[in-house]
């Protein structure tokens, strides 16, 4: 993603904070998805990820493993797919601001899609996991853990 849609990103988000009666448009999605509030404990799919992200990822996302006890679900993105923001023990929102990328793979759904799985953290809190399609077709599969592989970014990517 170009640092012009990261920032666009974030003024709609903010935008949307500061708008608290219309649905938050979600992180990276389409124009017309938006984060629809929930609050639920972890799938095992979600959990297993996680974990796996934390333990592959960044020398920095160890720090987060005694995160995991307590993380839950309070949104998921309209679009289909399967990302969701999550918030640590008592918190009932994501926590919101720049974020720290925990872990950043490649990966391939078991219909064959290939994805992009993200671990983000704000503000010291693990705040999202982020599942994207490589192409664009949305789809609501996780990568299996077995195809990841780490997403090279760019060196002029920030």
């Amino acid at each position: 993603m170009s640092l012009i849609s990261r920032l666009a990103s974030q003024i709609t988000e903010a935008l949307a904070r500061l708008r608290k009666d219309k649905p938050v448009p979600h992180k990276d999605a389409s124009p017309s998805a938006f984060t629809i509030p929930e609050n639920r404990q972890l799938n095992a799919e979600e959990r297993t990820l996680i974990e796996w992200l934390i333990a592959n990822g960044t020398p920095e996302a160890k720090n987060y493993a005694q995160q995991l006890e307590g993380l839950h679900v309070v949104s998921h993105c309209s679009c289909g797919c399967p990302t969701v923001d999550l918030a640590a023990v008592n918190a009932q929102a994501s926590t919101t601001g720049p974020s720290q990328i925990l872990a950043d793979f490649l990966g391939t759904t078991p219909e064959g899609q290939q994805v992009g799985a993200i671990l983000h953290a704000r503000q010291g809190k693990i705040s999202e996991l982020k599942v994207y399609p490589m192409d664009k077709i949305v789809g609501s599969s996780f990568p299996k853990i077995e195809t990841l592989n780490p997403f090279d970014r760019p060196k002029d990517w920030a």
